[in-house]
């Protein structure tokens, strides 16, 4: 039997001098979304910051993270004002919730093989945050992350980024055991990396698979080619990778432990 969200304490963290007005705003619009949740809120976390970037035009960033029932749900939002950045945060978050209700409805596509319209649940309206464009010189890996999960299919990793609100998901292929990343592409749509293609997800685009490059010749091609993220295998630990921007303009790095 479902259970109704209890209004849960929403927990605000202010950034870059950003008024408390917000901060209660914030409050009382994450506070009346949580209503819609189908589970108990463990926690409700808001960040609000500004962008690092004078000439970005959405420098207001809001950032939610909640835990239904042990469930993660987030949801990052963009926008000129940060009243608006609020508003369109409580507009996402109410859809990444509704969402998450689906789950036992969407575990019927997690044997491998989905058809096309079957991967419609990720198809919404998405803007990527705006990143701070630091001189390269200047760029640090300031967050760095490990972790070991059991192997999924490429269904289930487009569904745990989805609810994540990522723009890209690393994880391990159930079929072959290898790294892989399920990604947004900027046209549309999914892209996969590291699965043979088999033809049963006619809606992927698959890819060529991960080179195997050093943490140091990740950095050069992300800077090269001004993309987001690099997903790679160590060279010399044969572990999958992501190095990828961070909107503060230093970078992040992910590792797939063995």
């Amino acid at each position: 039997m479902s259970v109704t969200a209890q209004p849960a304490a929403v927990e605000v963290t202010l950034r870059d001098d950003v008024g408390t007005f917000a901060g209660d705003y914030a409050r009382a619009k994450i506070g009346g979304a949580l209503k819609v949740a189908d589970g108990r809120i463990r926690r409700a976390h808001v960040v609000l910051d500004w962008g690092h970037d004078p000439a970005v035009e959405r420098p207001a960033l809001a950032e939610v993270s909640v835990d239904v029932d042990g469930l993660l749900v987030r949801a990052k939002t963009a926008a000129p004002t940060m009243p608006e950045a609020i508003d369109a945060l409580e507009d996402r978050l109410r859809r990444q919730l509704v969402s998450a209700q689906d789950r036992n409805r969407a575990l019927h596509r997690w044997t491998g093989i989905a058809s096309e319209h079957e991967w419609r649940h990720g198809d919404r309206p998405r803007r990527p945050l705006p990143y701070f464009n630091r001189p390269e010189e200047t760029r640090q890996v300031v967050r760095r992350k490990s972790f070991a999960g059991a192997p999924i299919t490429v269904d289930e990793a487009a569904y745990e980024m989805d609810l994540l609100d990522h723009d890209f998901y690393l994880y391990r292929d159930i079929d072959s055991k290898r790294p892989a990343l399920v990604h947004r592409r900027p046209e549309g749509g999914y892209g996969v990396q590291g699965v043979d293609h088999d033809g049963t997800i006619a809606a992927v685009t698959y890819e060529p698979p991960p080179p195997s490059l050093t943490d140091a010749e990740a950095r050069a091609r992300l800077e090269a080619n001004d993309e987001r993220f690099v997903f790679y295998l160590d060279r010399d630990r044969g572990v999958g990778s992501v190095l990828y921007r961070r909107y503060d303009g230093h970078y992040g790095l992910i590792e797939l432990a063995d």
